[in-house]
């Protein structure tokens, strides 16, 4: 379960959310992941919260240093909006709405049509570790089961995904803790003669995933490095060793209508949410890759680009990379391969709705997943899900923040709803020390 977020900048929302009444789904949300919060605190954590009440000025003023400094100049340049003025709408943001520095340029805040509706934002505290944890809580009392692992564990989701007939990449074998390696697909008898992809078994980020294309009895993989079968099997042990079990899977390729968007696999982050009525629906798409021909991984955290997706019809938008290197920075046609993103319209799409929509069904009790899917060669398919889905890019590439969109609606039913399901005080908290590590 993940650690619950105190709203470092500021925690004043604590106060401010729990006071008076919700008017809107943005505000019923605030209003939820607040009181689940309180609910959540013992006298140590009471004490913290009225610590960073007291010294949150210095930690705005450090993140207004780290982000404003690099980022604040461009933005000046592209907009017309000077970095003071940027400093004192961050300041107005921290206080009346606790989102912090970065996620002013995250979102755009900068731009008066999305600074207007900044209120409606979903922060990434107030979901991992927010929501998610509180419907864990409700849905653990109601429905008295939890398919939480099966999503976590790469190949428990496999499995799951095989016996209902959801596409899915083949795991063709494992490697265990012992190195040794388990057959699934293909027997344990050597590492296949073709391309491979290779992950940990529990793991995120796309940290620890690599592809190895095969050709004349030796493997090239990251760097162009080269690698015969018997030193690839070491160098997964050494994986083996630090990220634990490993899968050896079949290597995906694009869909040929995709094929033009670079040597690497596309993706998509498709999230579903389960509806007032009990069913569950696609809610959201963004569809993610690498600006740089021939990555293995189009992780939006690894220097990916990520587009909005018309659920209705797959239409995809321009490409925003990372708001870090290259603010105000879209992208209508590919960089590296000049090709035509923004306009273009999804190969497969009608089947990849009504497969995410059977595969949300297999977890019922995960209110909110983000799917990870691949449109290939033999039509979609689902490579991972993920238990704590954040609205980040979503909210980056689409005008609306989430609060005012359909995704927002069902969440503010669903944390409604669970609002009365008290949680335990024996809650893991995600504490000051922790903010400056991996997130």
């Amino acid at each position: 379960m993940a650690r619950t977020r105190l709203p470092y900048c500021s925690p004043y929302r604590l106060i401010w959310a729990v006071l008076g009444t919700p008017r809107n789904a943005a505000e019923r949300i605030h209003h939820a992941y607040a009181h689940f919060a309180w609910r959540s605190m013992d006298w140590k954590h009471v004490l913290l919260t009225g610590a960073l009440c007291v010294v949150w000025p210095a930690l705005f003023l450090v993140m207004l240093w780290m982000f404003t400094r690099r980022i604040g100049p461009a933005v000046a340049r592209a907009t017309g909006k000077s970095v003071p003025r940027q400093i004192a709408e961050q300041l107005w943001l921290a206080i009346r709405h606790s989102v912090p520095p970065d996620k002013y340029y995250v979102f755009d805040l900068f731009r008066p049509e999305r600074l207007r509706h900044a209120g409606a934002y979903v922060l990434r505290y107030e979901l991992k570790g927010g929501f998610h944890n509180l419907v864990h809580f409700h849905t653990r009392v109601t429905m008295r089961r939890s398919t939480k692992e099966n999503l976590k564990d790469k190949l428990r989701f496999y499995h799951v995904c095989q016996q209902a007939g959801v596409a899915s990449p083949l795991v063709l074998q494992v490697m265990g803790p012992d190195g040794a390696l388990v057959g699934e697909a293909l027997p344990a008898a050597g590492l296949p003669t073709m391309d491979i992809f290779i992950k940990p078994a529990k793991g995120k980020g796309g940290r620890g995933c690599e592809r190895w294309q095969y050709a004349d009895g030796a493997y090239r993989g990251p760097a162009d490095s080269w690698l015969e079968p018997d030193a690839l099997l070491a160098h997964i042990r050494s994986l083996v060793a630090r990220r634990g079990r490993y899968l050896i899977q079949e290597c995906l390729r694009n869909h040929p209508d995709l094929s033009d968007l670079g040597g690497g696999l596309t993706s998509l982050r498709i999230t579903t949410c389960a509806n007032e009525s009990g069913g569950f629906e696609v809610t959201n798409a963004v569809l993610k890759m690498s600006l740089a021909a021939g990555m293995a991984v189009d992780n939006f955290h690894q220097g990916g680009a990520v587009c909005k997706v018309d659920v209705a019809t797959g239409t995809v938008g321009p490409a925003w990379d990372s708001w870090i290197k290259r603010p105000c920075v879209v992208h209508e046609v590919h960089p590296a391969t000049g090709a035509r993103i923004a306009g273009r319209v999804l190969p497969c799409w009608p089947e990849t709705i009504a497969m995410l929509e059977k595969a949300a069904a297999l977890f019922p009790d995960r209110i909110m997943v983000g799917f990870d899917v691949a449109i290939t060669d033999r039509g979609p398919v689902i490579i991972e899900g993920n238990v704590q889905q954040g609205s980040d890019m979503v909210q980056r590439t689409h005008d609306l923040p989430v609060g005012m969109q359909r995704l927002g609606e069902l969440l503010a039913h669903h944390a409604t709803q669970a609002l009365a399901t008290r949680p335990p005080r024996a809650m893991r908290w995600y504490g000051p020390r922790d903010y400056w590590g991996p997130r």
